[in-house]
């Protein structure tokens, strides 16, 4: 049942085209608006922009630095009744001090209310316990040095339980579109392959980020009329720097509905550069999910990430 549970944290346009152009690949078709079609003539390779998509690595990367990086971060969450009510809430800040291997967390000003925890201290709620999980660290933690020993990356068949579980969210947060090992639901998440591709609309656009960062951004939406049990993401919207090329936000809505499970989820992540290190800015999380026997959750939190060193 973690497995279900593991979506409801998942974990991120439309755009008016003066002049439009298509790209044909073997299972998909891209449209590109004028300035990319016009970028396409002075050298700009869709080809090899697609496969940059789905080989890249700049989230992780960023999630990554913050291991190693003193800073400061400001956390939301919230956990609703069915009627939209708070129910439950933690709010606190995150000065983390690292010397570039080990790190420490200190929490500042904590407010929770509503019963957020059970019995000596324990998280009530699964999203709340992965959201501990993944941005909480409790006492003297030190990285290790080979990539490979990092907890959850490349390395997933020696992997167990919760490690496991964090393992899979990671693939659906830093590596969209590629198939997670997530039972009834993980081939639908491939969707640059064949079988999934014919559902989406995919295009290339030119836009501004947060009226600073030039960018082309790749779209992949759900074709209007497909049944909503075909597909599990959404949409998937990601800016990459047009002098870069590197990352810099990702947007989904992941959703599915069935008899095993039913959920529903949004997250939008944004993120900055410090000296030459990427790092995430910014995360916001609107979701909820449903199992038969458990109690459905209905979440949202918001984190900010400030004060590198």
């Amino acid at each position: 049942m973690k497995y279900y549970y593991l979506l409801s944290f998942l974990f991120f346009f439309q755009t008016s085209f003066c002049q439009r152009d298509t790209i044909e690949f073997s299972s998909f078709s891209i449209q590109l608006d004028s300035l990319v079609v016009t970028a396409t003539r002075k050298g700009f390779d869709v080809n090899d922009f697609i496969k940059m998509i789905q080989e890249d690595e700049s989230f992780y990367k960023a999630f990554r630095n913050i291991r190693t990086m003193t800073y400061t971060s400001d956390n939301d969450l919230k956990m609703f009744s069915k009627k939209g009510k708070v129910k439950a809430s933690l709010i606190n800040t995150i000065n983390q001090t690292s010397d570039g291997r080990c790190r420490t967390m200190k929490t500042i000003n904590p407010i929770i209310s509503g019963k957020f925890y059970k019995r000596k201290k324990k998280i009530r709620y699964y999203t709340a316990k992965m959201h501990d999980r993944l941005f909480f660290t409790y006492g003297k933690v030190c990285e290790s040095k080979r990539i490979e020993d990092q907890e959850g990356y490349d390395n997933s068949k020696n992997l167990t339980g919760m490690r496991k579980h964090i393992n899979e969210l990671k693939k659906l947060i830093f590596y969209p579109g590629k198939k997670a090992d997530i039972p009834f639901i993980g081939k639908k998440t491939a969707i640059f392959e064949k079988n999934m591709a014919k559902f989406y609309d995919f295009s290339i656009s030119s836009k501004t980020y947060k009226s600073k960062t030039d960018c082309y951004v790749f779209l992949a939406k759900v074709k209007n009329g497909t049944k909503h049990s075909k597909t599990v993401i959404k949409y998937m919207e990601t800016f990459f720097d047009k002098k870069t090329f590197q990352v810099i936000a990702r947007n989904y809505h992941l959703s599915h509905s069935g008899t095993m499970f039913d959920f529903d989820v949004k997250m939008d992540i944004s993120l900055n550069i410090i000296g030459e290190k990427y790092v995430p800015e910014f995360i916001t999380y609107d979701g909820q999910w449903d199992v038969p026997f458990n109690k459905p959750e209905v979440s949202k939190f918001k984190i900010s990430f400030y004060n590198f060193e």
